[in-house]
């Protein structure tokens, strides 16, 4: 037995399709339930169009390969991070700005976002849809900026006392990175004082990001997901 959740509402719009929250008892029935779901959407294909499938990496998910054969190719990992809270200033955050969107400005926020989908939870660009989804579920979105610049961005959400930043993600060297790093914690200490801690999801594909987090004491928690990618091309017209 085997189940998954289809998103498919951006399929004649951005052609996407996104496979999540699967349940099963083998990998081997689980993949087979996604192929008859793919068969059934392929005839609806005009364009070429992204499937993401979403794993969460289970005791009894050993290997991808029920996935790659079918035509999945394994993309990324992303892994969830502990954070602590640092209560200390330095001098160079007076260079740094989080500057949080608005509904009007949702539109840039998703467009500097969308430069480096791939590389964030999910690989998939973000449609309006999408991104009006999140807020109302009471996801914040933040640019992060440095000199004026913009940097980087943030989407996040207050889950139980908790902040979870579900996406974060930096343009910058190494250096500045950690800096970057380092400044959300104290923005979070100071700003947000009734936290009791802060998650962070980072993806294989962001090692400046992961290695910032752990040179600021962040932990690894056992919380993962493998996303994977497939392409559906239109049938050939008769």
């Amino acid at each position: 037995m085997a189940a998954v959740t289809v998103d498919y509402r951006d399929l004649h719009t951005t052609h996407q399709i996104r496979l999540a929250d699967a349940a099963y008892k083998d990998t081997t029935s689980l993949r087979g339930l996604i192929d008859r779901v793919l068969y059934q959407f392929h005839s609806q294909v005009r364009q070429k169009t992204t499937v993401s499938l979403n794993v969460r990496n289970e005791r009894n998910l050993q290997r991808l390969d029920p996935f790659t054969a079918i035509g999945f190719t394994s993309h990324l990992e992303s892994t969830v991070y502990d954070l602590p809270l640092l209560p200390f200033r330095k001098h160079t955050f007076a260079q740094w700005q989080i500057c949080l969107e608005h509904p009007d400005t949702y539109g840039v926020w998703s467009s500097t976002r969308n430069q480096y989908a791939r590389l964030l939870p999910g690989a998939l660009p973000v449609s309006e849809r999408t991104v009006d989804e999140w807020h109302q579920k009471q996801g914040a979105f933040h640019l992060l900026k440095r000199d004026g610049a913009v940097v980087g961005t943030m989407y996040s959400r207050i889950e139980c006392s908790r902040l979870h930043i579900h996406e974060l993600h930096m343009t910058c060297n190494s250096s500045t990175v950690r800096e970057g790093v380092s400044f959300l914690q104290q923005s979070s200490y100071i700003k947000m004082k009734t936290l009791q801690d802060v998650k962070v999801t980072v993806t294989s594909l962001q090692p400046s990001v992961r290695d910032a987090l752990l040179i600021q004491k962040a932990t690894r928690t056992p919380v993962s997901t493998y996303t994977l990618l497939k392409e559906l091309t239109p049938y050939p017209s008769a």
